[in-house]
């Protein structure tokens, strides 16, 4: 049976990344933009992907699966001495699965590992699925930004202690 990897993202998932960054994550960032901050804080951006197994002839392995396809990333990066997820998206045909919850604890324990002992995010204040998301992760709203993103839309600012 193939089984979820989560690992250091490669150089070569940088395409992948921007794909399932500007598909799933309502953003204006550019690819240049997501490539900046990926080359500056690579320590921190992770990739899901199933691992191959011995068995190649199982029957529940995908084109996915037996192709190590990242299914989702996350993002993270260093913010006034604290960690902070600037990204996380998995492929909408991969939710449901637990990758997300996989790829956050493992960033987590990345900081921690690191000495950083929380990690700060922002999401929509509509986008009521990462909202549920995040809080059933643990993080706590500390604030909202009026307006911080391009379109006027409000950010709520959450934190978790590791």
């Amino acid at each position: 049976m193939d089984k979820l990897k989560i690992r250091k993202a490669a150089d070569a998932d940088l395409q992948e990344i921007i794909r399932i960054w500007k598909r799933n994550i309502k953003t204006i960032n550019t690819a240049s933009d997501i490539a900046d901050l990926f080359y500056s804080f690579k320590n921190y951006f992770l990739v899901a992907v199933y691992s191959d197994s011995a068995d190649t002839n199982a029957a529940d392995t995908t084109s996915a699966k037996s192709k190590n396809k990242v299914l989702g990333f996350v993002g993270g990066t260093i913010r006034n001495g604290h960690g902070h997820i600037s990204g996380i998206a998995v492929d909408k045909e991969y939710r449901l699965q637990e990758i997300g919850k996989n790829l956050l604890g493992t960033v987590e324990r990345k900081f921690l590992a690191d000495n950083f002992d929380r990690v700060t995010l922002e999401v929509r204040k509509s986008n009521r699925g990462a909202i549920s998301f995040y809080e059933k992760q643990g993080y706590k709203q500390l604030y909202i930004i009026k307006g911080y993103y391009a379109d006027g839309e409000d950010a709520i600012v959450y934190e978790k202690r590791i």
